[in-house]
Order: C-alpha cells, then sequence, then structure tokens
C-alpha cells in the first residue's frame, strides 16, 4: 500500500513536470518532480524492477506444462555391390529414402515436493524486494535533493548577508573619506576601510562560486543540468519538533532498509523450502501425439507410415545421494540463521542511527533558539556602534569588530537551521516519512 501511494503521487507530479521547464524553479516540490522523472539512478533501478515483475510468473516457477511441437524430414541416396563366390559382382543404384516426423509433446511436473510453489512464493519475494528497492532509492532521491537544495538556501542566504556586510564597509569607506578631507581622521582609518572593503568584496566572489557548484549538483540530481536557474525559497522552515517514541515506532514499522531485510530473510527461508522439497517424492506425466512415414524407390516397400499417442506417468522417490541433500539442508539452515541475525543487526543500526541523529537534532533546535537571540543582539549591538561611528565617538577597528560580530552571529544561525533541516530530513528518512516532502 505504501509503495502504490509513492507510485500514485510520482505519476500525479510527472503529469505537471513539462510545465516546469518554461519557468525558473522556484520550490522544492519542483525540484523533486523534475528529479523523479528525470533521475538516472533511479531509471535503472525502475528497470530492474520491471525485469523482477516480468520473472514472477507461475511457468517460471515450473507449475505449468511445457508443450512442445517438432518436425523432421530427411533422406538418403545410395546403391550397394554384392560379389559372389564366383567372383560375379551384382550393382545396383539409385536408391532413394525419405523419411519425415512431426509431434506435439508435453510434459507436467504434476507433484514435486511443493519446490514450485515455494519458487513461485519466492519470485514473489523478489519482486517486492525490487519495488522496495525503487521506494528506497526515491527516498535516497529526496533526501539528497532536499538536503542540497536548502544548502542552496544556506549559501544564497549567506550571499545576502555577505552583500549587506559590503554594503556597510562601503559605507564606512564613504564616512572616512569625508572625515579625512574634513581632517578629522588619519589616512590610516581611510587606508583600512579600504582594506575591508576589499576584503568583503573578494569573500562575495568566493560565495557565489559556492552558490553555482551547489546549483550544479542538485542540477546533477535532478537530472536536469541544462535546466532554467535554480532560484529557490529564501528560508529554511522548520517542521513542527518530531517526537521520538513516535519515530522509533515509524522507523521499526516503515523503514524500508528494515522492510528489504525481512524480505531476504523470507527468501531464505523459501531456499531451505526448495531444498528439502528434493528429499519428497515426485510425480511426473509426460504425452505426445507423433506421426512419422518413410518413402523408397525401390524394393518391395513403396511407403510406411506410424502415428500414435503416447503417454506416460512417473513416480519416484529419492532414496540415497551421497548425503548431499542432508549437507544442503544445513547449509541452507546456517544461511538463514545468518539473515535472521543480519535483520537483528540492522535493526540495531537502525535504532542507534535513530537515537544519534535526534540528539543531534534535539540541540541544534536549541542551538536555533540561542543563535537567534544572539543575532537580535548583535543586530542591536551593531546599529549603536553604527550611530557612535557616525558621529566620530568610534574607532573604525571597533566598527569593524561591531560588523565582524554581526556576520558570525547570521553565519552561526545559518549554520545551526540547516544542519537541524539535514537531521530532520535523515530522521524523516529513517522513519518512513520521507515522502511527506512531495
Amino acid at each position: 500500500m505504501k509503495l502504490i501511494k509513492t507510485v500514485f503521487v510520482i505519476f500525479i507530479y510527472c503529469v505537471s513536470f513539462t510545465a516546469l521547464h518554461t519557468q525558473d524553479i522556484a520550490s522544492l516540490g519542483e525540484c523533486l518532480k523534475i528529479a523523479l522523472e528525470n533521475n538516472y539512478s533511479l531509471q535503472i533501478v525502475k528497470n530492474e524492477g520491471e525485469i523482477a515483475a516480468n520473472d514472477y510468473t507461475k511457468g517460471n516457477a515450473g507449475l505449468l506444462p511445457t508443450v512442445e511441437a517438432s518436425a523432421g524430414y530427411s533422406g538418403s541416396i545410395g546403391g550397394n555391390s554384392i560379389t559372389g563366390f564366383s567372383d560375379n559382382t551384382v550393382k545396383t543404384g539409385g536408391q532413394f529414402a525419405n523419411s519425415g516426423s512431426t509431434g506435439v509433446n508435453a510434459s507436467w511436473n504434476i507433484f514435486s515436493g511443493y519446490k514450485a510453489q515455494a519458487r513461485y512464493a519466492q519470485l514473489r519475494e523478489l519482486k517486492e524486494i525490487s519495488d522496495l528497492n525503487t521506494q528506497f532509492e526515491i527516498e535516497n532521491l529526496i533526501a539528497n535533493v532536499a538536503a542540497e537544495y536548502y544548502y542552496l538556501i544556506q549559501q544564497e542566504r549567506h550571499r545576502n548577508n555577505l552583500q549587506f556586510i559590503l554594503s556597510i564597509s562601503k559605507e564606512r569607506v564613504r564616512i572616512a573619506a569625508i572625515n579625512r578631507e574634513l581632517g578629522s581622521q588619519s589616512k590610516l582609518e581611510l587606508l583600512q576601510a579600504q582594506v575591508d572593503f576589499n576584503s568583503d568584496s573578494s569573500a562575495l566572489v568566493r560565495q557565489k562560486q559556492q552558490i553555482l557548484a551547489s546549483e550544479i549538483r542538485l542540477k546533477t540530481l535532478m537530472g536536469a543540468l541544462k535546466h532554467a536557474h535554480i532560484m529557490p525559497d529564501v528560508s529554511v522552515l522548520l517542521l513542527p519538533e518530531l517526537v521520538y517514541p513516535n519515530l522509533l515506532e515509524k522507523t521499526l514499522s516503515e523503514n524500508t532498509r528494515l522492510q528489504i531485510a525481512a524480505k531476504q530473510t523470507n527468501l531464505s527461508e523459501y531456499d531451505l523450502k526448495i531444498i528439502r522439497a528434493n528429499s519428497y517424492p515426485y510425480l511426473r506425466l509426460t504425452s505426445g501425439y507423433n506421426y512419422s512415414f518413410d518413402f523408397y524407390n525401390k524394393g518391395a516397400t513403396k511407403k510406411s507410415s506410424t502415428r500414435g499417442l503416447d503417454y506416460g506417468l512417473t513416480f519416484g522417490v529419492p532414496i540415497f545421494d551421497g548425503g548431499n541433500r542432508r549437507r544442503e539442508i544445513k547449509s541452507a539452515q546456517i544461511a538463514l540463521k545468518n539473515r535472521e541475525l543480519a535483520l537483528l543487526e540492522a535493526q540495531l543500526d537502525v535504532e542507534a542511527k535513530l537515537q544519534e541523529i535526534y540528539g543531534s537534532y534535539s540541540n541544534y533546535l536549541v542551538l536555533v533558539v540561542m543563535e537567534r537571540q544572539n543575532l537580535k543582539t548583535a543586530h542591536e549591538n551593531y546599529e549603536a556602534a553604527a550611530r557612535r561611528y557616525r558621529l566620530g565617538e568610534l574607532a573604525g577597528i571597533d566598527m569593524r569588530e561591531a560588523q565582524n560580530s554581526l556576520q558570525d552571529a547570521e553565519k552561526r544561525l545559518l549554520d545551526v537551521e540547516y544542519s537541524a533541516k539535514v537531521d530532520e530530513i535523515s530522521l524523516m528518512m529513517l522513519s518512513g516519512n520521507i515522502m511527506e516532502y512531495l
């Protein structure tokens, strides 16, 4: 049901995909629509899923009879030579013989120790594993696109902050130049303001390169390098605080990795059933209708033909095969035990990751509140410093310190908001809720 819902949502998004090519991309949802349509890795996994679905048939499992029609024709040309005791030789030649046959034959394993039934169930598990692999690839793609999208937002906001810082430095240069002309400040103050302005200009140029690199990575994930420019939202919106007990319950029941591990365990169980089936009696039905003919140009017989229905029923009981079945059963039991241990290990690993990421997520939420307050304080400090600097009551180095404090506070807030969002994405991925970003 989960996969059906996923496919339906993707279908709805893909229907509206073509309209996105005529405008710049603005939202995460639009980026995800394009990625789900274009991403090459996802297309490969989907194709592998089609192969598994194609293999899931009763005939492939051996539950259906097989029927074969055949026909053949052959001929010979020859002669013989007979020499008696009187040395007389009699030769004959030009003997022609032609023969042909045609028929339809069928065979059916009526009972094979439930081997075919176990194989059919195993093919079903393989198909469902393939569906889960597709689901896992979709979830990974959504998580990667979302993380890169919010990183791009972070870098865009940082660029805006740098542009604001640059405007402050430009204003410092203007004020320092006026004060220099009025003789109230030394040339050193103007030179320092100019150095700070150049440094901030350089930082802005480097930041633009960071944005370009992030946009290229995002477009690569989307499979749309030639797409229009990406203009993301300007904010990182955090979901309402996630609750750990709810996340744990959802993770243990909905985590795709755990579902795949459980299916792998089922496969090993069917492997064991198939091997055990080799110890059961078997019953096989065969039947066919055949027609054959022969033509001769010499001799007593000119033409002959046969036709008829053949049928048979074979019953067999495996008695002894050198102990191979016992060895195979024991190996299959060990393989099944390993699968069960792998499932328990996967559950432990996923739960440990959930605890670790949730702890990090909770801390970042606290830091977000703190850094927002710090940014507010840094803004007030900067405003007070700017007023004093315009009045000539504050040295340029002290103004630069207030400017740097504001920039650092803005950068720290961006970092903790992004880190909290990445942890949120990871928690949604672990708990099987990542599709909500669609």
